[in-house]
């Protein structure tokens, strides 16, 4: 981290939740940067891209479930984890920038993108497709220490997945798809990738060398330079 880099840490609370958001300030006349961490990230995992992007301004969001946020006995649908999208942009106050989504959490994106079209400046995608799967006992038990008892049987019964593709026509925004090499465990199929770049317009897609699903390693360099690029270009030309 470079010296006197601060990012603030602000706590919100939705419907009783705690959620939150690691927020960098800059300039405001560059569009701001939001990451959406893997289900259940945290967004303190994103200070080396707030730093990196500066002087872009930029947030991280922490959704439910997420370390040190609100882990409810109940509300652990596709839906809540959506508004919680949704509520935490509106506290932000951005009325239009960046959003890069990963892992799990990149359907969420894509619906945000379809149902706000004019808040998107552009769309990072990185390695997965467009549909989450339901929520199951095997799947639910890599979690299991991450959430109380309580919240990860609600977690189970109550997400039901979600499938992005019939919104995919909807979205406006120009796209980066960033993936890891098939072989190396990496969570996009070719079969969806070959879906997100057909049903949305303007794809870009780098697949970096080397990578599984943390697309950032062994060259963290590369990834950070693909996000900042893409941000670059795609910045109005100052009048």
């Amino acid at each position: 981290m470079g010296h006197g880099f601060r990012a603030k840490e602000r706590l919100f609370e939705r419907d009783g939740v705690l959620l939150k958001a690691l927020v960098s300030e800059g300039d405001p006349a560059l569009v701001p940067a939001v990451f959406l961490p893997g289900f259940l990230g945290p967004a303190t995992a994103y200070r080396t891209e707030l730093e990196r992007l500066l002087p872009r301004p930029g947030a991280a969001l922490a959704l439910r479930g997420s370390p040190g946020t609100g882990a409810p006995a109940s509300g652990w649908r596709a839906e809540d984890f959506y508004l919680d999208l949704v509520f935490l942009v509106e506290r932000l106050g951005y009325p239009r920038f960046f959003l890069s989504a990963y892992s799990a959490n990149v359907p969420l994106a894509l619906r945000f993108a379809a149902e706000h079209p004019a808040r998107i400046a552009g769309l990072v995608l990185i390695d997965y497709g467009p549909k989450v799967p339901a929520a199951s006992p095997p799947w639910a038990e890599r979690l299991r220490g991450r959430l109380p008892e309580q919240a990860l049987e609600a977690l189970v019964e109550e997400f039901e997945g979600f499938d992005a593709t019939p919104l995919l026509a909807r979205v406006r925004a120009p796209v980066l798809l960033l993936r890891g090499e098939p072989g190396r465990g990496s969570l996009l199929s070719e079969a969806d990738a070959g879906l997100l770049k057909k049903r949305l317009s303007g794809v870009r897609e780098r697949v970096f060398q080397g990578a599984g699903h943390e697309v950032w390693q062994p060259d963290p360099a590369a990834y950070l330079g693909a996000l900042a690029g893409f941000f670059d270009a795609l910045d109005p030309t100052p009048p």
